[in-house]
């Protein structure tokens, strides 16, 4: 697989849909508001004095949470320039200090590195092309005893679709992470519902929960937790069952600390 231009073309369709995604507003976070869930804060731990590096970071939303719960740097990286630049300019409005720049997840600037934290949130690893990499990558970027978090969609509920009360049809492969396009538009990301216009071609990766740890550990990180979460909503039309299934997970994986 030629990783980079999987990468160009993503950043092309991420383009192509920025317009709608705008994220929560500037009057969100000047009332106290955090785009971190309590799930995800729990996972993160208090961020206050660390130094965070948000991966797939889109408009920004969660490093301007940091940032206002006390991290001392935020970085956050994006492929696409359009979602960076929405972000940019509400930090400036909120006088936030973040620093929101484009990049590829698995070639990051070479001065990134030294993070306590290393976050990427839901709708993010899935757009990682060589996932043995990109946890090479993390492992380099943390500090020693720093963490990455990861908090995702469930492979599980990538690949299953409701079919009406308690019924589930398989509509995509648990064992081969490629995915070009959506069978189940409720997993494109959510502006694209009810778009009439074609898109630009691009592919996502449905990575499995042991191929994720397998990946970290080979990395040389220790895995410290992994949570499976049922959201229900996610699960639209299912009925009561949908809360008996994981829609979503936390991992925490830390780099040993220097001996």
């Amino acid at each position: 697989m030629d990783v980079a231009a999987v990468t160009r073309q993503n950043r092309v369709y991420w383009e192509a849909i920025a317009a709608g995604r705008l994220g929560e507003p500037v009057e969100f976070f000047r009332a106290g508001g955090c785009a971190l869930s309590d799930d995800e804060l729990a996972a993160t731990g208090d961020p206050a004095g660390l130094r965070v590096l948000h991966l797939a970071c889109s408009i920004g939303d969660e490093c301007l949470s940091f940032a206002q719960l006390g991290a001392v740097r935020v970085v956050g990286v994006d492929i696409s320039p359009t979602h960076l630049a929405t972000g940019r300019a509400k930090a400036e409005t909120l006088g936030v200090d973040v620093d929101l720049r484009e990049g590829d997840l698995t070639a990051l600037d070479p001065e990134l590195t030294g993070f306590d934290l290393i976050f990427i949130s839901g709708g993010g690893i899935c757009w990682v092309p060589d996932l043995d990499a990109w946890s090479r990558t993390v492992a380099e970027r943390l500090a020693a005893g720093g963490r990455v978090v990861i908090s995702e969609h469930h492979p599980l509920w990538e690949v299953l679709t409701v079919a009406g009360p308690n019924q589930l049809t398989v509509t995509g492969d648990y064992l081969d992470p490629t995915r070009r396009g959506y069978s189940d538009s409720a997993k494109a990301p959510q502006v694209t519902l009810g778009m009439t216009d074609p898109l630009p071609p691009h592919t996502s990766f449905v990575w499995s929960l042991g191929q994720v740890v397998t990946a970290l550990l080979g990395a040389g990180l220790i895995i410290r937790a992994l949570r499976e979460v049922a959201q229900p909503e996610l699960y639209q039309g299912l009925g009561p069952a949908a809360g008996a299934l994981p829609a979503a997970y936390l991992l925490v994986a830390e780099r040993p600390a220097a001996s």
